[in-house]
């Protein structure tokens, strides 16, 4: 880690994956490998809030899953996000959202669209979508993947890319199950329906938008409910199209410094062939003895992320240093 004693941040953010708050007693995940805390996920969400407010962050990245997909047959949608939003609320700065596949559990895509999770007034987004960006400071762009636009989630058979995922998945998975990876092997085994892709348009659009970010003189971090390295996931979470995401990200080295997700509960780091920084944070619903949850706080030359539990130090060298005059 840096030496940063003493030394001013410009702007903080927190960062959080994967709450999947419901009203419900524990349970097992879809393999029935590992447990879920459904309750105690929103007291390990009460108490980041806590550190994030005396951190006197700015604003909040939340990573996607943020309430269970069990509260939709339980009919407690609507007021197991409210709990949720109420932490969130308790602090001053924004909190931006991506959507994971238990969002889409819960809500119709349309739904979600208008809701507190679609992109907040001040992000540039293209109409009727769920990615977007947002400067959080001049030197510091973010950018929100929409993970499961190629989706079955969420959506009917009239949606614009319904037979694009529903002909992705069949091609692969000949289970009588989607949300089985059962005879997959490697990274097939991530043409699964709990995951999803992003259209060509999307891929366009990121690119577009690094291009941009570049010509600005920006660092750029990157957020998505998927993981789009390998070594930083397991295969199995990984995005449908992860190696389109990747190549973008890749050809603009000189500007991403990171790529953030959640989905996969054991979390995960890597660097890839770029020096890009992929950090896959651990699902909270899924602690047990830690609470994981992280703070980035932006210097002249670093962008620090401060690990809470599992979640890992990691010090990014900024593509674009702050002046003296850009504070």
């Amino acid at each position: 880690m840096a030496d940063v004693s003493g030394r001013i941040p410009h702007f903080k953010f927190g960062l959080i994956a994967d709450v999947q708050y419901a009203d419900s007693e524990n349970g097992f995940n879809f393999s029935r490998t590992s447990e879920r805390f459904y309750r105690k996920s929103l007291t390990l969400l009460e108490e980041a809030v806590q550190h994030w407010k005396q951190a006197k962050v700015d604003c909040v990245l939340q990573l996607g899953d943020i309430i269970d997909g069990k509260c939709r047959p339980e009919k407690q949608s609507e007021k197991c996000l409210q709990r949720v939003l109420n932490q969130f609320n308790e602090l001053q700065g924004d909190v931006y959202h991506v959507w994971g596949n238990h969002e889409l559990y819960n809500f119709e895509r349309k739904v979600l669209l208008t809701s507190d999770l679609a992109p907040s007034p001040g992000c540039s987004s293209p109409p009727d979508s769920a990615y977007y960006s947002v400067v959080l400071h001049p030197k510091l762009l973010l950018v929100a993947m929409d993970c499961y636009e190629v989706s079955l989630l969420g959506v009917d058979n009239s949606y614009k890319y319904y037979d694009q995922a529903w002909k992705t998945l069949g091609a692969i998975n000949k289970n009588d199950t989607w949300n089985s990876p059962e005879g997959l092997v490697g990274l097939d085994t991530r043409f699964v329906k709990y995951n999803g892709g992003c259209s060509m348009r999307q891929v366009q659009w990121l690119d577009q938008e690094l291009t941009e970010a570049r010509r600005k003189k920006q660092n750029v971090i990157v957020i998505g409910h998927l993981p789009v390295l390998e070594s930083s996931a397991h295969a199995a979470n990984l995005l449908w199209n992860f190696d389109d995401v990747l190549q973008v990200l890749s050809s603009h080295e000189d500007s991403v410094l990171c790529y953030c997700s959640g989905h996969d509960h054991d979390g995960g780091y890597a660097q890839d062939s770029a020096g890009i920084h992929h950090i896959t944070f651990a699902g909270v619903i899924e602690a047990i003895d830690n609470n994981p949850f992280g703070t980035a706080h932006l210097y002249d030359n670093q962008l620090m992320l401060y690990g809470n539990g599992n979640v890992p130090n990691i010090c990014m060298d900024l593509k674009y240093p702050i002046g003296s005059g850009d504070s």
